[in-house]
């Protein structure tokens, strides 16, 4: 089975509008559910589980709750601030732009040596992922510039039907499709889909085993 550890999706405008984690420790994002807990009181629900600053300080995987931790929400994201007091999670951010960078940098040099450079950028080089010695990186960009990143455990070889998948049967259908959802082709908005969250977290779960974590 697939280790499935987390997904980026980013906009045209190279924005990371939604990120999820399933089998991820020392993520940025659990340590700032857990600063923000400590803050705000010990418990929250999630899910069907109840979440204490206990299990939320130590070191986790998000295949623990029942739905993942999500990030950029309305209230954080840096396009759609609704209040100066909204938090921000500064490491998410630049995560987010660093994972951007690897990915365009290296669907570039790809397209520039499989001589299909082209000025209205894409994928003409074909750039479906890369791999370290602990996680594989897959990439699917669709016609309309909306990029997915998908990472996985080492073992894992092709994700390109999944992240295919994902677009047509879930984004196109809970995101694009939904008349609440409106995309700006001036702005960047995030993902705040329910429908979309849940059913994007039953499929990640259908394909993967928690057997290891990053």
């Amino acid at each position: 089975m697939v280790v499935v550890y987390n997904i980026y999706i980013f906009d045209r405008h190279c924005e990371c509008i939604f990120y999820s984690e399933w089998n991820r420790i020392n993520s940025p994002l659990a340590a700032a559910a857990a600063a923000t807990e400590g803050i705000h009181g010990n418990k929250e629900l999630r899910g069907n589980q109840v979440l204490t600053t206990d299990n939320l300080d130590s070191p986790r995987s998000s295949f623990d709750q029942q739905a993942p931790l999500v990030w950029p929400t309305t209230a954080t994201s840096t396009a759609h601030r609704i209040a100066p007091e909204s938090p921000r999670n500064v490491a998410m951010e630049e995560e987010a732009k660093l994972v951007y960078g690897v990915v365009f940098s290296t669907r570039n040099i790809i397209n520039k040596l499989s001589s299909k450079d082209s000025p209205q950028g894409g994928n003409p080089g074909g750039f479906m992922s890369l791999a370290t010695n602990t996680y594989r990186l897959h990439y699917y960009e669709t016609p309309t510039g909306v990029k997915f990143v998908l990472n996985t455990d080492i073992a894992t070889t092709s994700m390109q039907p999944v992240l295919e998948m994902i677009y047509r049967n879930i984004y196109v259908e809970y995101v694009v499709k939904n008349p609440l959802f409106r995309i700006d082709p001036l702005k960047t908005t995030p993902i705040e889909n329910d429908f979309f969250r849940a059913v994007l977290n039953n499929y990640i779960r259908e394909i993967s085993s928690p057997l290891s974590a990053v």
